[in-house]
């Protein structure tokens, strides 16, 4: 290492620049200096001389370089052939030249400097370009030294073609520059995205904040229309029951006059009652805290039961009812009190934008392209909805068209509760194949029929009630009357049970306080079956059980309003 360390110590660098080597500088002479002619057949000899050292010839000549062997005036006076084959020079040609031919811009200047490094003991290591026969440049290294022989002291020049070199070092660099711009682009473009991303934060705290004070204010805004609906409902039915006994002609007679005041005091009663549970709902639903009490409805029986409720408001208007079911036996999932209420709210839609004399048509059938889902469709032959309001018709509180009533809730309401029951609400106006009126479809998911456990000593009795159920799409398992009644309702466990207790004994009664006093059980909705001749003792059972009773003999619409009113709760 230390002596590399000297080496390196000892040498020079010399660069001459492009332009000086493109002439910018005066060169020592193209040619051999004066006196050329008188000295050249000396000089060629003492060539000779040195050449004729066999070791040094050969050494010489296979040199990777390009060689040149000089006088101290830069006469060349020997080349190597690989110098020949650089240059385009011959060993001859070579001897009429001057070292400043080869090499661009070598003046007198870098001449003394050589020199003088040399005879300091010090290398010179060139960067430089030269020159070839016809001309052309290329970049080249050289380096020199100083030949001392018994014929006189020569310098020898080592010349290396880096063309290829330069070119990678050039390509490098404009590697390197197109890098360092590269990088200092996207070192600006960090530096704006981070500008706008704190930009973007910023803002984004700020709608948080905004958000948080919109949904307060939302809470507080839901709270207090809870609140105010709900104080409104005191009143309001107090007010109707006020005005349906003065009708009924508790306080006395009155006159014809004073009932239609009455009338319209409870039409606008229910009137208000009914928005005043809508605001209820939407603000249940805001909070997420709607509740459904679902059970497994047999829908076509729901559906007629519903639209022939209605019936006197719709002839009342002066309008027709039709109501057709295609489908006799299907079942969803569902709240019937939320699923009445939709029914409601579309057939008194048909009512209010009906024309006179028109239509309302109830139908239930079947989807066509799914099986598994059905179709409730209201059709009205009233003055229909613009094309433009179709799709906003389900928003909260739009209202549209010269009837305009109401809160604006009503359908927004539909629709929520059709999505929370898994269905859809779509509108069509006009209907195809007339000039107006409206269409309204509600679509349905299906569920499988619910699974009825008959329990009955009467065989005869028994089967009775079994093809009742199953001819209304109810699937049907035979139960025994046994005190181990839990061990029937454990797989599969019934949706509903009917038990026969129209036979004597206490048997059914302990199978029946054994069901309510059983959490699995409890919730099975029961309906029992008697004689009408209940002992004592019998019926103080059945009061205490709180449980629906059917007596013989019966109707099968019986049977299924007792089978509602035991899923559904209260009497229907």
């Amino acid at each position: 290492m230390s002596n590399k360390n000297e080496l390196l110590s000892k040498t020079i660098l010399l660069q001459i620049p492009p332009a000086v080597a493109r002439g910018g500088r005066k060169a020592v002479g193209a040619r051999r200096r004066p006196g050329f002619r008188d000295t050249l057949s000396r000089t060629q000899a003492l060539a000779a001389a040195v050449i004729e050292n066999a070791e040094l010839k050969v050494l010489f000549d296979n040199v990777y370089d390009a060689a040149l062997i000089a006088d101290l005036a830069g006469n060349i006076v020997s080349a190597n052939p690989r110098a020949s084959h650089a240059f385009n020079y011959s060993a001859a040609e070579f001897c009429e030249q001057n070292i400043s031919r080869i090499i661009v811009g070598f003046d007198d200047g870098v001449m003394k400097m050589v020199c003088d490094n040399l005879t300091n003991d010090q290398f010179t290591l060139i960067q430089a370009f030269c020159s070839r026969k016809d001309g052309t440049v290329f970049p080249s290294e050289l380096s020199t030294s100083r030949i001392h022989l018994s014929s006189g002291d020569f310098l020898c020049f080592f010349i290396r073609d880096v063309t290829a070199r330069r070119e990678a070092e050039e390509q490098i660099q404009r590697a390197h520059d197109e890098l360092a711009a590269e990088v200092q682009e996207r070192t600006k473009l960090n530096e704006e995205l981070n500008a706008e991303i704190r930009i973007r934060n910023d803002i984004e705290g700020q709608l948080r904040q905004a958000i948080v004070k919109l949904q307060e204010h939302n809470v507080a805004k839901s709270q207090f229309v809870s609140n105010v609906s709900h104080e409104l409902k005191t009143p309001l039915a107090s007010i109707n029951y006020a005005a349906g006994n003065l009708l009924k002609g508790i306080a006395g007679p009155i006159g014809e006059r004073a009932k239609d005041y009455l009338s319209m005091i409870r039409a606008d009663c229910e009137r208000l009652a009914r928005t005043v549970e809508d605001i209820l709902d939407m603000s249940r639903i805001e909070a997420n805290s709607l509740q459904l009490r679902r059970v497994k409805i047999h829908f076509p029986r729901f559906v007629c039961r519903t639209a022939e409720s209605i019936r006197i408001q719709v002839e009342a208007a002066g309008l027709g009812l039709k109501v057709s079911v295609e489908a006799s036996n299907a079942f969803v999932d569902g709240d019937p009190q939320k699923l009445e209420r939709v029914i409601f709210n579309i057939i008194r839609n048909a009512i209010k934008f009906n024309t006179p004399q028109g239509v309302v048509e109830v139908g239930l059938r079947l989807d066509p392209g799914s099986p598994e889902f059905m179709l409730l469709e209201v059709i009205d032959s009233g003055i229909g909805i613009e094309p433009q309001y179709l799709k906003r018709v389900t928003e909260r509180f739009f209202r549209v068209g010269e009837h305009v009533s109401g809160a604006g809730l009503g359908l927004a309401i539909c629709k929520e509760l059709m999505e929370h029951h898994g269905g859809t609400i779509e509108l069509m106006s006009p209907v195809a194949g007339m000039i107006r009126g409206t269409k309204v479809t509600l679509r349905f998911p299906l569920i499988a029929p619910p699974l009825a456990l008959v329990v009955s000593d009467n065989e005869a009795s028994g089967a009775v009630v079994r093809a009742q159920m199953a001819a209304n799409g109810y699937r049907v398992m035979a139960g025994v009357m046994q005190t181990n009644f839990e061990q029937q309702l454990a797989s599969p466990k019934p949706d509903l049970v009917i038990l026969d207790w129209s036979t004597a004994g206490l048997e059914a009664g302990t199978v029946i306080w054994g069901m309510r006093s059983s959490e699995a059980a409890r919730q099975i909705p029961m309906v029992i079956l008697t004689d009408g001749g209940e002992s004592p003792v019998k019926q103080e059972i059945l009061r205490g059980m709180g449980v629906p009773v059917l007596t013989a003999p019966w109707q099968p619409d019986d049977l299924f309003k007792r089978l509602e009113q035991a899923a559904w709760g209260g009497k229907h």
